[in-house]
């Protein structure tokens, strides 16, 4: 048995640090996910916003145009007979129509442009919860790396800390409910 070579024990501290590595990067990949798709839902509702806002401004233009070929039409001309003044008449009321028309269809432009904001927000909200996640994952990471060199049990349970933090935020994230840190606000503000 003298070719055996000798195995070397690892230290406990080197597993658990291996497990939390595991858990933090795997948890962090799944978190990466959901907050991609939180960004692209973003991005639509940012372009419907820009899409009704467009679409608010032609229609106001339009309706602008149609009122005053409307009050051109209103205008008697000289010597016109009756029936040339029921047709320039009729075509004003049509302008007119048309006019109101796009006022109303702005109205509803309008609602959807701000409903695609208030959409956007509620989801740039839950995408800051993701960020936060990832940053005090990506930070216990690193921590981890550190404390797998110095092999230092009080670096381990400062690592955790950020681990369990974005941890915490990230199933808030995935859950739905605000995760109630007011630390983490005021941090979100501050990198807003």
């Amino acid at each position: 048995m003298a070719d055996e070579i000798p195995v070397k024990k690892e230290s406990s501290i080197e597993n658990w640090v291996g497990l939390m590595v595991v858990f933090s990067a795997t948890f962090m990949a799944i978190a990466n996910v959901k907050d991609n798709n939180i960004v692209q839902k973003m991005q639509q509702k940012q372009v419907e916003h820009n899409d009704n806002w467009s679409w608010f401004q032609a229609r106001n233009i339009r309706a602008s145009v149609y009122e005053a070929t409307a009050d051109e039409l209103s205008v008697a001309w000289p010597g016109e007979t009756a029936e040339n003044q029921k047709k320039r008449q009729d075509i004003s009321a049509k302008y007119a129509a048309m006019a109101k028309s796009q006022e109303k269809k702005m109205d509803a432009q309008k609602e959807a442009a701000e409903a695609a904001t208030t959409e956007y927000d509620a989801l740039n909200s839950e995408d800051d919860k993701f960020d936060m996640c990832d940053a005090l994952l990506a930070l216990s990471l690193a921590l981890m790396g550190i404390t797998a060199l110095t092999k230092r049990w009080v670096l381990f349970f400062v690592a955790v800390i950020p681990m369990g933090l974005g941890t915490y935020i990230g199933i808030a994230g995935f859950v739905g409910f605000h995760p109630n840190l007011p630390f983490l606000d005021y941090l979100i503000q501050l990198l807003s």
